[in-house]
């Protein structure tokens, strides 16, 4: 997960505490999707520009919002976050609320990558043992890069069983017997 600013942290947390005010988290988390899947940085460079006023600014984001049907409080924000000219932060808000959402709702995010389509019930078990008041949500990725085995990410934690590990290890093991 990569790093989210201070000021990206700030406008997540407020919006998430403003969707929550109005019981509005899954609404407000649809509408960043669909505003998400057509982001885009050349647009909120644009915005940032010096040359477009703030008032400007925010009349285009209305009209994009309003486009995209968003709701009134999504499409406040939208406009607080170009009259101050952070739309180019979005991406790292929007990280950011998802993950606030996930911990509001008690839902731990798990990936699992392997070279292969496996079954994750059993690590969904075990997982569910570590973490009973969790609802485990779990993503499986396939990798040929891991070159077999698998690798369970729980946030910033690595469980790391992979092929290509093991046969790192036993190169550093061999490297340090020579030596």
């Amino acid at each position: 997960m990569p790093r989210v600013s201070v000021i990206a942290r700030t406008y997540s947390k407020t919006l998430f505490l403003a969707s929550k005010n109005s019981n509005s988290i899954d609404k407000v988390s649809e509408e960043l999707e669909l505003f998400r899947k057509n982001f885009s940085n050349d647009f909120a460079n644009e915005l940032k520009n010096p040359v477009i006023s703030k008032y400007d600014g925010v009349k285009i984001i209305n009209e994009v919002t309003a486009r995209f049907k968003l709701g009134k409080l999504t499409s406040n924000f939208f406009a607080a976050i170009v009259k101050n000219r952070r739309l180019n932060l979005f991406p790292e808000i929007h990280e950011e609320f998802n993950r606030l959402v996930l911990e509001y709702k008690k839902i731990l995010e798990v990936e699992v990558l392997s070279t292969i389509n496996i079954n994750v019930e059993n690590i969904k078990e075990l997982l569910e043992k570590s973490y009973p008041d969790k609802k485990i949500l779990i993503k499986q990725t396939l990798s040929p890069k891991i070159l077999g085995g698998l690798q369970i990410r729980i946030g910033s934690k690595i469980i790391d069983a992979s092929l290509k590990n093991q046969i790192e290890q036993i190169k550093k093991e061999c490297l340090s017997a020579i030596n």
